[in-house]
């Protein structure tokens, strides 16, 4: 059975992907953020977040552009992440994947835009563009 194109929403903010320790309480200033990500496991806490509100000196991955899965999706729709991540694969491009409970996020490094949106485009998935990138 053929699946549907998918639709993303290229989100206008540059993130960056911190690991702090995992003992590292949750840090405060990413509370008030209008999205976030984080993860606590035995190795690490992680945490992705727009990279204008991290504090200077932390280090962290920087300049990460986010596409969001936009449109409905069944939460217990399958096969999302691997049509995410299949077309990024072939054409030799990293990603980071998460996922929530609605929605599915794609982070890819700001430098590896245009082939990304290249690769999606050739897929037949739609991305809803920001009028400028930066």
């Amino acid at each position: 059975m053929a699946q549907s194109s998918l639709t993303l929403k290229l989100l206008p903010e540059l993130f960056g992907i911190l690991k702090l320790p995992p003992t590292e309480r949750f840090p405060a200033w990413v509370a008030d953020a209008p999205l976030f990500f984080a993860a606590r496991t035995s190795d690490e806490l992680s945490v992705m977040c727009p990279q204008a509100i991290i504090p200077a000196g932390l280090a962290y991955s920087a300049n990460w552009h986010c596409l969001r899965v936009h449109g409905e999706l069944a939460f217990d729709e399958v096969g999302v992440a691997a049509r995410l991540a299949r077309p990024l694969a072939e054409a030799g491009l990293s990603i980071f994947v998460v996922s929530t409970h609605d929605r599915d996020y794609v982070f890819v490094a700001r430098d590896d835009l245009p082939r990304v949106i290249s690769a999606y485009e050739g897929v037949g998935f739609h991305i809803l563009k920001l009028d400028t990138m930066s």
